[in-house]
């Protein structure tokens, strides 16, 4: 097998002409030939080499969404270095604090050089510790000569992803060709992917979900991309619809947040008459899926051509490269359970005269991995049982990026790496319940973060995604408390909102909630995934609580 930059190359190279990437802005739409492309990543290749890096340098690429990120990063795979993806600066984050986190990556990387362009360059000036030298690669050429493209071998490292996790604490996952190619073989026949696909997102290329299934994909497949901006999107959510109804791709992935944000009164007010029916796989990933938000989601865009059968899932992780499981085309499996069985006793049985708890499958595994559900002791559970995802295979990943003791800590001696996360198989479906350190103890009873965030975010006031739980040690009662804090969506009121907060929890979990803090506006801290991060609120939270 070739090197993976000599994959790529031969793929732009098959057919120069096609569009390799549409780049849709509210400003117009910008078109990105495979030949223009190759071009592009001649010319940041002969940027790099002109440094005389050593070989097989670990290099970043901090771009903002564009053609120059594209190439730059696959520039810097043709000069024979090591390309990671690496957050720009973001508008919402002050740049001290992002420079904080990025002097921690850059670090822990080594990195030798960091490919960049003039807006990035400029937040970054002067808030690195040891900066390395600055590549700009806003002015690209697309008529570049050619450069001889490095042949690696597949069991040479070939790139590295961060897996998620705030800025200063993400783990540079190490993946070499062999991983990536047979991740994306695997992946590409449960999709039923064809050259005729084509892929819209505008997820961040910095995380696996972005960087993978509309980076990565779409170049070794060959195929189209629709990309935008996160920022825009985030901006306009609307923008994704109507690109859709413009050039008609057939697969989209978005986390679980994005379905119920699109689902909005305030998107569909802004939507005009969109046709969505050229989407043959919406993927819902990243983090837990809610049956409420797929639900939503068909029931507000059914009408502009969205299918339920369409609506698929995936469990996924950068130490797996990306998919561990894919669910097949058709209605997505859901599954009923009795709640407090599988809270604590960890056993999914039939819904019995308590509280019950609808589950949606993330579909099966691919073939070239293999799980194990383990309990506390490492024994492997059943099915139906509750314990930790552990998994190997052909796409695992080859280690955290010059941490052998971090690798060692969740990667035996059989080659199983223990995921974190928690959940149980049932008619060879798996389903995501949780994750270790997200549990909440309260009176000897487990209650999953994300549960209680997601009822709480139906709350009538509560900004959409923006809730976080977490417990503290309650000495006095002996157990832990369960702490709540969640921003607020104007008019509400901050005395009320927080009052109806604790009705919900004890109405929906029969428990109580230690405090309320009812934030402002972007009070709550996420990772550059979207992820909340857990650690950052806590301390925020007891910052501004004095204790």
């Amino acid at each position: 097998m070739a090197g993976l930059g000599q994959i790529i190359h031969g793929r732009l190279a098959e057919r120069p002409e096609r569009i390799a990437v549409r780049f849709v802005s509210d400003s117009g739409v910008q078109t990105l030939t495979a030949g223009a492309l190759a071009g592009m990543a001649y010319d940041a290749a002969s940027r790099l080499k002109a440094l005389n890096l050593p070989a097989r340098s670990v290099v970043g690429v901090a771009h903002y969404s564009g053609p120059a990120l594209h190439a730059a990063w696959l520039g810097c795979l043709w000069a024979a270095h090591i390309p990671a993806m690496v957050a720009p600066p973001s508008p919402r984050m002050e740049a001290a604090k992002y420079a904080v986190g990025l002097n921690v990556v850059v670090g822990g990387l080594g990195l030798a050089a960091l490919l960049t362009d003039a807006q990035a360059a400029q937040a970054l000036e002067g808030r690195l510790t040891s900066p390395p030298p600055f590549i700009a690669c806003d002015d690209l050429s697309a008529d570049a000569a050619p450069v001889e493209v490095a042949d690696l071998d597949e069991t040479e490292v070939a790139v590295i992803q961060h897996s998620s996790g705030t800025t200063g604490n993400q783990k540079a996952v190490a993946l070499t060709t062999a991983q990536v190619i047979a991740h994306q073989t695997a992946y590409g026949e449960r999709l039923g992917l064809t050259p005729e696909d084509r892929i819209v997102s505008w997820l961040p290329l910095y995380h696996d979900m972005g960087f993978v299934a509309a980076f990565l994909q779409p170049l070794i497949a060959g195929i189209e991309l629709v990309e935008m901006s996160a920022f825009a999107w985030a901006a306009r959510p609307a923008m994704l619809l109507e690109a859709i109804d413009a050039w008609k791709p057939t697969l989209c992935w978005m986390p679980n947040f994005a379905f119920s944000l699109l689902a909005e009164p305030r998107v569909l007010r802004a939507l005009g008459s969109v046709d969505l029916s050229s989407v043959r796989a919406w993927v819902n990933c990243s983090e837990p899926v809610m049956a409420t938000s797929i639900d939503r989601f068909c029931a507000a865009l059914g009408p502009h051509g969205v299918r339920a059968e369409a609506i698929t899932v995936s469990y996924a992780m950068a130490e797996n490269v990306f998919a561990v499981t894919q669910s097949r085309p058709g209605a997505a499996v859901r599954l009923t359970a009795d709640r407090a069985r599988m809270e604590v006793e960890g056993i999914i049985a039939p819904p019995g005269a308590g509280a019950v708890v609808e589950l949606v499958s993330n579909g099966p595994v691919l073939p070239t991995t293999q799980l194990a559900v383990r309990g506390p002791d490492g024994e492997t559970l059943g099915e139906g049982r509750v314990g930790e995802f552990c998994l190997r295979g052909a796409h695992r990943f080859a280690g955290y990026n010059g941490r052998p003791d971090l690798t060692a800590q969740v990667v035996d001696d059989a080659g199983w790496y223990a995921t974190g996360d928690l959940g149980f198989v049932q008619d060879g479906e798996v389903y995501v319940t949780g994750r270790k350190k997200d549990l909440i103890i309260l009176r000897g009873r487990n209650y999953r973060a994300q549960d209680i965030e997601a009822a709480i975010g139906e709350v009538a006031g509560v900004k959409a995604g923006r809730v976080v739980a977490f417990s503290r040690p309650d000495e006095a009662a002996g157990t832990e408390k369960l702490i709540v804090v969640a921003e607020l969506e104007p008019p509400a009121q901050a005395g009320p909102l927080a009052l109806e907060i604790r009705k919900c929890v004890a109405q929906t979990f029969d428990t109580t909630v230690g405090d309320v803090l009812i934030a402002p506006d972007r009070w709550i801290v996420k990772s550059t995934s979207g992820k909340l991060a857990r650690a950052d609120n806590l301390a925020k939270y007891l910052q501004n609580r004095g204790n």
